[in-house]
């Protein structure tokens, strides 16, 4: 009874490691393109995924101190041939989905976060959204591009940065522990029953 028990709880969490969804927060501030290099790190993006579906949450940390007052995030440039829509928009700057971008336009597109009345991410501030893509993609630390604006003239008015310390780590789903749950129970079940 008891190894029919560790079978099928081996199973469930042999399951579990299969459905989950992948995480990843880059940390930024490593030069790609410009001329101002920062002497840390200045914002991390966070992403995870199941399936199509993508969340992003970027935070700028430190603009005043490493680049000037007037320093914001303006674009995250994309490596992906498939472009998505955008929902969920909350936080400190608008998030739109504009063709192109990137240094010599060398990404497929980019998340715009900035508005009217000066509407976007600066120093100590958020923004969260959901992308969906039209089909299963790969994304990497790779495959994104922070557009810092508002530099001065010493540092090029503007600069492109790339993650310098990537993590990657799989995060189960709610709805994989439930039905993880639901089996553990089903399984005690049948064998309350059989030894009865």
């Amino acid at each position: 009874m008891f190894n029919n028990f560790f079978k099928g709880l081996i199973a469930s969490l042999a399951l579990l490691a299969s459905v989950a969804a992948n995480a990843a927060t880059d940390t930024y501030g490593t030069l790609l393109s410009g001329s101002f290099t920062p002497s840390s790190s200045f914002a991390t993006l966070t992403y995870s995924n199941v399936g199509n579906v993508y969340t992003f949450t970027l935070t700028a940390n430190d603009l005043n101190t490493l680049f000037t007052n007037d320093a914001f995030i303006g674009a995250v440039a994309v490596d992906s041939a498939v472009t998505p829509t955008v929902s969920n928009v909350s936080g400190d700057a608008p998030v739109s989905i504009a063709a192109g971008g990137g240094p010599g336009g060398g990404f497929d597109f980019r998340f715009d976060l900035t508005g009217p009345k000066k509407a976007r991410l600066t120093d100590g501030e958020s923004v969260t959204w959901t992308a969906t893509f039209a089909s299963a993609v790969e994304l990497s630390a790779s495959s994104f591009a922070l557009h810092v604006q508002g530099l001065t003239n010493a540092q090029g008015g503007s600069a492109w940065y790339t993650a310098s310390t990537p993590t990657v780590s799989a995060v189960p789903e709610a709805d994989t522990y439930a039905m993880m749950a639901l089996g553990l129970g089903l399984m005690g079940f049948v064998a309350r029953r059989r030894r009865a």
